[in-house]
C-alpha cells in the first residue's frame, strides 16, 4: 500500500471574484473547499487515477474534521493522528478579469512532543507499507529529524521511501538516504549550493546526490519536463505545450504518477512518462485543482521520453 504524509494540512478555501475593490464591497463568483498538504494531493491524484493510498497527517478541530470528511467524501482512505491544535485554513483568491492570483498561507497549530510521538508510533504499527511518500512543510514544534526517523521506519519496512521537500528539511533529511526525492531545479539548486541552468549541470548536480547515498532523483523543470537520475539511467521526459491555467499541485502531481506507475511494476521510463502527464494535466486546472484523469489519459501518449 502507497502511504502519503502531511504533517502540516490544510483546507484551501479558493474563492473567484471579478475584481478586488478596494475600500468596497467585492462580490464572491464561486468557492471551493479542498483538503490540502503536498501529500493529501499526492493522494487525491492517486485517487484520480484509480489508485489507492492513505493519507497520513496530523489534524485538529472543526477544521480536521472537515478536512478528513472531505477525504472520505472523495474516496480518498486516511488514518489521521488528531491534536490539539487547530487545521490550517489557506485563502486562494484569482481576479476573474486579470487573472491575478493571490495565496494566503496560514501558518498551522503548535505541535506538541506527545502529539509527534502518538504519530511516529502509529506509522510503527503499520504493516503493509509499500511506498511512504513524505512531502511538504513543517507546522510549528516539528523539526527535519521527524521526516529522518520516518524514512528510517519506512526503509526498515521494507518500503520505497520519496521524499519532497525543501530548504533544511530537504538538507538534512537525505542524511538518511531515502529511496528518491522530487527537488524542482531551484531546490536542487539550494540542495548542492549553485545555480543550475543547463541538463548536464542538473546532471552532475544528481551524481553527487548519488555519492551521498540516494539512489534516485525526480527533477521536475516546470515546461521543460522531468528528469530522472537513476544510477542505472537518466531518463527526461517532456510533455506537449498546454494553456498553463495554475503550476499549483503540478509537483504532487508528478509525485503521485510517479509513484503509483512504481507501485504497478512498470519501468522507469513508464513511471516518469505519467509522472509528467499527470503534472501537465494539473497545470490546466484552475487554482488549487489537480488532475482529471481524461486530460491525463490524453496526454500521456504525447508526452516525450528520451535517455541522457
Amino acid at each position: 500500500m502507497i502511504y502519503t504524509v502531511t504533517l502540516n494540512p490544510a483546507l484551501d478555501r479558493a474563492i473567484v471574484v471579478e475584481r478586488l475593490l478596494a475600500e468596497d464591497t467585492t462580490r464572491v463568483l464561486s468557492e471551493t473547499l479542498y483538503a490540502a498538504g503536498k501529500g493529501i494531493g499526492v493522494s487525491r491524484v492517486i485517487r484520480e487515477l484509480a489508485g489507492h493510498s492513505v493519507v497520513l497527517g496530523l489534524v485538529g478541530g472543526y477544521d480536521g474534521l472537515q478536512l478528513e470528511g472531505l477525504l472520505i467524501n472523495t474516496g480518498v482512505m486516511s488514518s489521521l493522528t488528531r491534536i490539539s491544535g487547530e487545521t490550517r485554513t489557506n485563502i486562494i483568491l484569482k481576479e476573474q478579469t486579470t487573472g491575478q492570483q493571490f495565496v494566503i498561507s496560514a501558518a498551522g497549530p503548535d505541535v506538541t512532543a506527545t502529539d509527534i510521538g502518538r504519530f511516529y508510533q502509529h506509522v510503527l504499527q503499520i504493516h503493509d507499507m509499500g511506498y511512504l511518500v513524505m512531502s511538504g512543510s513543517l507546522p510549528r514544534g516539528v523539526t527535519p529529524n521527524l521526516y529522518g526517523q520516518l524514512i528510517i521506519a519506512g526503509r526498515k519496512k521494507g518500503a520505497f521511501v520519496m521524499l519532497d521537500a525543501d530548504g533544511k528539511a530537504l538538507k538534512e533529511s537525505i542524511e538518511y538516504q531515502p529511496t528518491c526525492i522530487k527537488p524542482n531545479r531551484f531546490e536542487l539548486s539550494r540542495l548542492v549550493g549553485r545555480e543550475l541552468e543547463s541538463e548536464s549541470e542538473i546532471i552532475t548536480a544528481c551524481e553527487e546526490i548519488h555519492q551521498r547515498g540516494i539512489p534516485c532523483l525526480l527533477v521536475s523543470r516546470g515546461k521543460d519536463g522531468l528528469i530522472l537520475s537513476a544510477r542505472e539511467e537518466k531518463i527526461k521526459a517532456v510533455a506537449p505545450p498546454v494553456e498553463v491555467d495554475s503550476t499549483v499541485g503540478a509537483g504532487d502531481s508528478a509525485v503521485a504518477g510517479f509513484v503509483l506507475a512504481h507501485s504497478q511494476g512498470k519501468d522507469l521510463s513508464e513511471c516518469v512518462r505519467l509522472a509528467c502527464a499527470a503534472g501537465t494535466a494539473t497545470a490546466q486546472t484552475p487554482g488549487t485543482e489537480l488532475c482529471h484523469r481524461a486530460d491525463v489519459e490524453k496526454i500521456l501518449p504525447l508526452v516525450q521520453i528520451s535517455k541522457l
